[in-house]
């Protein structure tokens, strides 16, 4: 989630309207996607070291277009070394301590709703970066799991809203898809394979922002590289948290 929320923070003034055919756009790219995931993780990186590649998701062999928006779709990889999948889902599943294993982009972090497998979670999400920008955001997460030594975790937003004036007030809210196009939209999809004496991380993570307006090649040039420096980042706190003591049960 954190991931995907840094990757789609773009520094644009003035506003713009997430309209219905780039929503569809960004379903039917999800829809492709997810068709290619799977349920195991396919890269596995070796102890110490983090693989971060750039993905894309095709229809029929050809490139899927969103009016107005910019999809942003990274793969991240790491190997949690001497933990198992019971320590991993406890750590995944304990939202509330987001706000501390995240921080500072994660600002605050509850669970709403919680029904086995499935959960609705709230997290306020903060950037600065040129400007400073504060979303507040809710997912629906499905946990599964093919077999003890596997984890599949699913993410998808329900509700990204862009607060107006975050010094002022949290709660304070632009229309629903009609704010400065930080984010939309944002989808992560976790998968942790236990082997090796340890457990593979990878997550996969699909954003859509407002598209970057035409001859602002320096901003280009900062959206191409941003994703990869946010999920080198969301990846080594994950680490961390996998490593406290304090956390791990």
């Amino acid at each position: 989630m954190v991931a995907a929320f840094l990757c789609g923070a773009l520094p644009i003034s003035g506003f713009a309207d997430l309209t219905p055919e780039a929503q569809k756009a960004f379903e039917r790219y999800v829809a492709a996607a997810e068709t290619r995931i799977g349920t195991a993780p396919r890269i596995r990186a070796p102890e110490g070291q983090k693989i971060v590649t750039a993905q894309t998701a095709l229809e029929g062999g050809k490139e899927i277009k969103v009016p107005g928006g910019l999809v942003q779709d990274l793969l991240g990889s790491i190997f949690l070394p001497h933990l198992t999948i019971p320590q991993v889902r406890a750590v995944m599943q304990a939202y509330p301590d987001y706000k501390r294993v995240f921080a500072p982009e994660v600002i605050e972090s509850k669970i709403l709703r919680h029904d086995g497998d499935r959960y609705q979670v709230f997290l306020r999400l903060y950037k600065k970066q040129m400007v400073t920008v504060v979303l507040n955001s809710t997912y629906d997460v499905r946990y599964s799991a093919a077999d003890p030594r596997h984890l599949a975790v699913d993410s998808r937003s329900t509700r990204i809203a862009e607060v107006r004036r975050p010094k002022d007030s949290y709660d304070d809210e632009y229309p629903v898809g009609r704010d400065t196009g930080f984010l939309w939209k944002l989808n992560s999809y976790w998968r942790f394979a236990e082997a090796d004496g340890g457990v593979y991380a990878e997550c996969e993570a699909i954003s859509l922002s407002r598209d970057v307006p035409f001859g602002l090649g320096f901003i280009r040039k900062f959206v191409e590289r941003f994703p990869r420096e946010s999920m080198d980042s969301t990846l080594e706190s994950l680490r961390r948290a996998m490593m406290d003591p304090a956390r791990v049960p």
